[in-house]
């Protein structure tokens, strides 16, 4: 069995002049909200063998958040590549990942992990929105459509 769990980056910063998308930063409410979800995900018991984060600031204040809240240490990656990726990025580098893994989180941005979520499915999930969390259990690799939900976190949800 593979598990994979996607997670949309905390509510961030308005675009602005003054710093670029990639620098942008996670708002009070975007922290509230990661944590709240980190807790609702503790309480599922899954603990990640490997986290891929895209390297763009949000994303890693969003896992650094996730692991404050539920006081876990995760073996974190951060890919330049993760940034903006599409969903056939995505699914290339979790399946170019070491097939040892057997629990992989992917930390990422619109549109493409929430197009990931749809794609992967055996039935269809909503879109992720920020701070939003979806758990797919694979009976052998992880591949499009052959994924069930086992579980979906939204700050909205909880």
């Amino acid at each position: 069995m593979k598990t994979l769990i996607l997670l949309r980056h905390a509510k961030s910063e308005d675009p602005s002049i003054l710093k670029t998308d990639f620098n942008r930063n996670l708002k009070t409410k975007g922290i509230d909200n990661i944590h709240a979800v980190a807790k609702i995900f503790l309480e599922y018991n899954i603990q990640p063998d490997i986290v891929l984060c895209s390297a763009a600031n949000r994303t890693i204040e969003t896992i650094a958040e996730f692991q404050k809240a539920i006081n876990t240490a995760y073996n974190v990656q951060y890919m330049e590549e993760l940034y903006h990726a599409s969903a056939s990025n995505i699914l290339e580098i979790i399946q170019n990942q070491d097939s040892n893994a057997d629990v992989v989180m992917v930390v990422g941005h619109n549109f493409g992990i929430s197009e990931l979520a749809l794609y992967l499915g055996e039935e269809a999930c909503s879109e992720l929105p920020t701070s939003g969390l979806v758990v797919f259990q694979f009976t052998k690799q992880i591949h499009a459509g052959e994924g069930k939900c086992l579980h979906f976190i939204t700050p909205k949800t909880i």
